[in-house]
């Protein structure tokens, strides 16, 4: 009991404590290296936040059910401490186990383990990996949580924010080998994640003093199946890479959404007996077009990145699409450049996340819709609508023990903050909160500017 409320209760002061170990750690450490071909390495990042943007909540990705506000410092969102093991259990047969604390949707630290799996290496060209993996869906999505492997105080938010979840249950196989005058590489994974992402629209604050979502908005993603691969081309100074992954929705609708669909399943019947055809068959195909059980999630994506010496560039484009409307479609890029003066690395990222407008409301209305069916559409729909720019600038500063300092300030406008009325959840006209935002007032004009430090380390 002392050791979960540990987690709970206490993070910072437990990061403290295993960072100040982790740093007086030998990197490769083992129990006895004479003996055992057991190794021990790990990470973390000590991170501190302030945000200036008027009680908006900024969070590093969509899995933080809190953020950071004008009230304070948060230490929680960029916080999380690794350790890994190795074990070869012969020449060609390795077993890797990852265990993370971080901030969790669970609104704790509880450490999880993020990777656990058997690697059978057949020769140089072909390896293979099966158990617990990295979702990797994006250039480093798998190790976004070391800190150090990255420019940035965090990955940029509108294109790494929104994946939905860091590992899945499965496996991959890897071939690699020479191509014209570089390195070809292509991968392809399967597995089950296990994490309820989204949660997240559970708690948003509509109006006032209310933080719980009275319909229920939570989709849960545990027991999806997601597929996916790329392929990747390496040569000289350049990285580029093609990727896909699908994931397919095992559960179907949260109790709060039922009712809702008890609603216009009733307006639909309704429509029917007053003879209005037209009526009767939108509703009937928004009810179809809403579902989510057994729905598809498509995540594409172009990456390139160059680095020569000091320099280093590096770009993205990704797309996300949906069988469901409930699963917000989105386009997200960003491009980052930084230049190395001895240990100090300025840097600077723009990044943009834009995600789809639907007309159903408009649509329902034209044909005579019920305004309360108006609204719970209207609802449903513009929940996690995000227009979003961002323009970050920031320095990066070598210490010994392989360890960093980041200093990194983000200037946020998120363009579609707008009233919306909604009579289901509460008085008032609040603002209807993006997709990155758990928190937003109703006087939130959509900027924000976030100051961030960090402390990123290796052993």
């Amino acid at each position: 009991m002392m050791f979960k409320q540990m987690f709970k209760r206490k993070p910072i002061g437990l990061l403290l404590t295993l960072s100040a170990f982790a740093l007086h750690a030998p990197a490769g450490a083992a129990s006895n290296p004479e003996e055992s071909p057991l190794r021990f390495s790990g990470f973390g990042t000590l991170g501190a936040v302030h945000n200036q943007g008027d009680g908006a909540a900024f969070i590093r990705d969509i899995t933080q059910p809190k953020g950071a506000t004008n009230r304070g410092i948060s230490f929680d969102l960029d916080s999380r401490v690794g350790v890994q093991a190795n074990y070869p259990i012969s020449d060609s047969v390795e077993a890797v186990a990852q265990i993370v604390s971080r901030y969790r949707q669970e609104n704790d630290y509880r450490p999880e383990l993020t990777w656990g799996f058997l690697k059978y290496t057949f020769n140089d060209m072909l390896e293979m990996r099966a158990g617990r993996i990295g979702f990797d869906a994006y250039i480093g999505a798998d190790s976004r949580d070391v800190g150090y492997s990255y420019l940035w105080v965090r990955p940029p938010v509108e294109y790494y924010g929104t994946l939905l979840f860091p590992y899945e249950d499965g496996g991959d196989i890897v071939l690699r080998g020479p191509v014209l005058s570089g390195v070809g590489r292509a991968k392809f994974y399967t597995g089950i994640t296990r994490q309820q992402a989204g949660s997240l629209l559970e708690q948003r604050e509509w109006a006032g003093n209310m933080t719980v979502d009275p319909i229920g908005s939570t989709q849960d993603m545990n027991k999806s199946r997601v597929t996916g691969g790329f392929v990747e081309y390496q040569d000289n100074h350049w990285i580029g890479r093609l990727g896909v992954a699908e994931l397919k929705l095992a559960r179907g609708f949260p109790p709060g959404k039922i009712n809702m669909m008890g609603v216009f399943q009733a307006s639909a019947d309704q429509a029917y007996a007053q003879n209005n055809l037209a009526l009767g068959n939108a509703l009937t195909s928004f009810i179809d077009e809403i579902q989510v059980l057994n729905r598809k999630t498509v995540f594409k994506s172009i990456e390139l990145a160059y680095e020569d010496g000091p320099l280093k560039v590096q770009g993205a484009v990704a797309r996300i699409t949906s069988t469901s409307l409930l699963i917000p479609k989105s386009r997200s890029a960003f491009v980052s450049a930084g230049y190395r003066f001895g240990r100090l690395t300025p840097y600077a990222t723009a990044s943009f996340l834009r995600t789809r407008t639907y007309s159903r409301p408009e649509e329902l209305a034209s044909l005579g819709a019920p305004s309360y069916v108006v609204s719970m559409t209207q609802f449903l729909l513009s929940t996690p609508i995000t227009n979003q720019d961002t323009y970050a600038f920031g320095l990066r500063y070598e210490l010994a023990n392989k360890a960093a300092v980041k200093f990194q300030a983000d200037f946020v406008h998120n363009k579609n903050c707008s009233p919306v009325s909604l009579p289901v959840v509460g008085p008032g006209t609040p603002c209807a909160p993006p997709l990155l935002w758990p928190t937003v007032p109703p006087s939130w004009d959509g900027r924000a500017n976030i100051y961030s430090a960090v402390l990123d380390f290796t052993f």
